[in-house]
């Protein structure tokens, strides 16, 4: 490994430290037995306790008291977090502390000891490839690091969503096959036809398209796909929209054909992410029901659901990543679409936990979950990115653009005030007293 060439860039939860110095220190859990009279101890090994990390960082200009208090943020925030070792990689961690230290001969300038210990044991804790190379005895890493699993976002997302579609397609495949084998079941196979084509028409009206006809009872696969398509078609593609919610029903699709009871949850759920709230799943049942009809209902809210929370995170995932280039989404905007990913993706998992057994559903849900983490994570780290929030009073009669001048000496930024204050009415006549969200530098 070369120090030119291979050393990492150090953040910790997404925040980026200049690293002068650093040190590993892996101590285990030992336990001596003594025996009076009897010479040496009988040592017994209880494994490695937590791998600690202690590292100096520096920050220095003019802008050092900025970069010192994002830095001071991060490791003062509860609980674990990613830090990006120069050396081993992505470890999980926790802060044990920190000490700063300024010094009067040397302005603009502080080092930070940092302490860090390991959350948890971690398989792949330094361990990439590594080949023999003729010149002496370094060694050089595999082209492929942990980089390019870690921070692709969008690949990383649309392989979960991939995934967990199989799964649900599957889920919905068995269920319609133990359905259809019940006995007595010929009774009741309109009502599952005219539930299906029912939900299938509501989800093809928000796609503003109709699907050709087929009888979802002898093609089982059909209906999820058809479901599937038609979402993909209806999702929104701009932070605008997503944030307008364009797209997202605020009723499930198809609910006159579906059972009252079962209808009214699923549009909870859906009223609950275009709020970004956690929704409420006390009105589920513990097991999916016996009766058919009943099942192939909840079945068709579990699909129509976990489709829309899928398709959401691949879109919320594209916008959040495109922001990364020119930060034009306010704070509270990626709060805002993190918060609808996360309330689909949270109605998703009620419904599979609730309806389906341990084995069928873990899949699905582990993959919901990490979807949702690496969007949420993604969003916190481009929040970071931005100076601090601050709120300030205008003094006198003004605009944004002349505010944006007074504030930053560059009037194109009125564009960004604007984007922070939504609220405002006549961006072009400010009273005096209105107070206005702006960003510190």
């Amino acid at each position: 490994m070369s120090w030119k060439d291979e050393l990492l860039d150090c953040t910790y939860r997404g925040v980026n430290m200049d690293i002068m110095a650093e040190d590993l220190e892996a101590p285990r859990a030992l336990v001596q037995h003594g025996v009076p009279y009897v010479d040496g101890d009988d040592v017994e090994d209880l494994g490695q306790a937590a791998r600690e990390f202690s590292m100096r960082a520096v920050v220095f200009g003019p802008n050092y008291m900025f970069h010192l208090k994002l830095i001071l943020m991060a490791l003062d925030t509860l609980g674990p977090g990613e830090l990006v070792h120069p050396i081993y990689g992505s470890v999980n961690v926790v802060s044990g502390g920190y000490k700063v230290s300024h010094n009067a001969e040397r302005p603009d300038y502080a080092e930070i000891a940092l302490r860090f210990l390991e959350h948890t044991p971690n398989d792949a804790f330094f361990n990439p490839d590594f080949a023999f190379t003729p010149e002496g005895t370094a060694y050089v890493e595999d082209e492929k690091t942990w980089q390019d699993g870690v921070f692709d976002l969008i690949g990383r997302v649309d392989s979960l969503i991939a995934e967990v579609q199989g799964w649900i397609g599957g889920g919905w495949t068995g269920l319609m096959e133990k359905a259809l084998g019940l006995p007595g079941i010929t009774l009741r196979l309109q009502q599952m036809r005219s539930q299906i084509m029912g939900v299938v028409s509501g989800v093809d009206s928000m796609a503003k398209s109709s699907g050709a006809a087929f009888d979802p009872l002898l093609d089982l696969t059909r209906s999820p796909t058809e479901i599937r398509s038609s979402i993909e078609e209806s999702t929104p593609s701009t932070s605008a929209d997503l944030l307008s919610r364009t797209g997202l029903p605020s009723a499930m699709p198809g609910a006159e054909s579906l059972p009252p009871d079962i209808a009214r949850i699923g549009s909870a759920f859906l009223v609950a992410a275009r709020e970004g709230t956690e929704p409420d799943g006390s009105a589920l049942p513990t097991a999916m029901p016996d009766d058919p009809v009943e099942a192939v209902a909840f079945a068709l809210v579990t699909l129509v659901i976990t489709e829309l929370a899928l398709n959401y995170a691949a879109a919320i995932g594209v916008a959040i990543e495109n922001d990364a280039d020119d930060l034009a989404l306010s704070p509270n905007d990626l709060e805002r679409l993190a918060n609808l990913v996360r309330s689909l993706i949270q109605a998703a998992i009620l419904l599979h936990r609730h309806l389906y057994d341990i084995e069928e559903a873990l899949p699905i849900i582990e993959g919901l979950r990490t979807a949702a983490a690496l969007i949420q994570a993604r969003a916190r780290q481009l929040v970071l990115q931005r100076p601090p929030l601050l709120s300030r009073t205008v003094e006198t009669p003004t605009n944004l653009r002349l505010l944006a001048h007074r504030w930053y000496s560059d009037s194109r930024r009125a564009g960004e005030l604007m984007r922070l204050n939504p609220e405002l009415r006549s961006p072009y006549s400010i009273a005096p007293g209105t107070v206005i969200r702006a960003y510190a530098n």
